[in-house]
């Protein structure tokens, strides 16, 4: 019985914040009231609201400063990016079934890319490439995520950007990096992809810039597929 009393005081915590947040009462860096203070207004004890606080923070809602009190993070990509990885671990998807989310979602950032990147926002893309070239496979690893950030994060949608890097984050994390022990020909056929798919967002061609993108995760796609036959 007492279990059950402190869960529901903890919740009474969690949604104290979310109704302020819904009200538009509490924002991204707004100050909580102080623990002592919410634990009278909400006639809990000060261990129920510091709980609530420590579940808070793991979802990303609430960052501690220690000495400062509590804020309004908003940083929810560390926690999903832990949501994501724990489904791949326990679930055990296909890299396959994997992979077209991330082309799915890629393939509309590009679009909006192609048709609305300035000289500025392609000159990213091209100083990637370059650095794709001339890179070790560790350091390719960097321009190439660079690369397609650059791709998801013009789109302004947050959503869209945030789940792209955290699928990419889990999958390194989980599975393993593209560019770990990647053969020369391999290495050449991304590079291929990443430079037709330049080619085509400085053309305004979106057909072609999509063409090449879906071409490189096929490429990746078997890349990782060979390695799961190896062993």
């Amino acid at each position: 019985m007492s279990d059950l009393k402190n869960q529901k005081s903890y919740e009474k915590v969690i949604d104290y914040v979310k109704d302020n947040i819904t009200k538009g009462y509490f924002k991204i860096g707004s100050r909580l009231p102080a623990e002592r203070d919410l634990a009278i207004k909400l006639n809990v004890g000060r261990y129920t609201v510091r709980e609530a606080m420590r579940v808070m923070e793991n979802m990303g809602i609430v960052i501690s400063r220690r000495g400062d009190g509590n804020y309004i993070s908003g940083n929810f990509s560390q926690s999903l990016l832990r949501y994501v990885s724990m489904y791949i671990l326990l679930k055990k998807p296909s890299f396959s079934d994997i992979n077209s989310i991330r082309r799915g979602l890629e393939s509309e950032a590009l679009v909006s890319f192609t048709l609305n990147a300035g000289r500025y926002d392609v000159e990213k893309l091209y100083l990637c490439v370059e650095g794709m070239k001339e890179s070790s496979n560790e350091q390719s690893a960097h321009w190439d995520n660079m690369f397609h950030e650059y791709i998801t994060g013009f789109s302004k949608n947050s959503i869209l950007s945030d789940f792209v890097s955290v699928m990419s984050e889990a999958v390194e994390k989980n599975i393993g990096s593209l560019w770990t022990d990647i053969s020369y020909e391999n290495k050449a056929a991304v590079l291929r992809c990443h430079t037709e798919i330049l080619r085509a967002v400085e053309k305004g061609n979106v057909s072609g810039a999509l063409k090449a993108l879906s071409l490189h995760y096929d490429i990746v796609e078997n890349i990782f597929k060979d390695r799961e036959d190896v062993m």
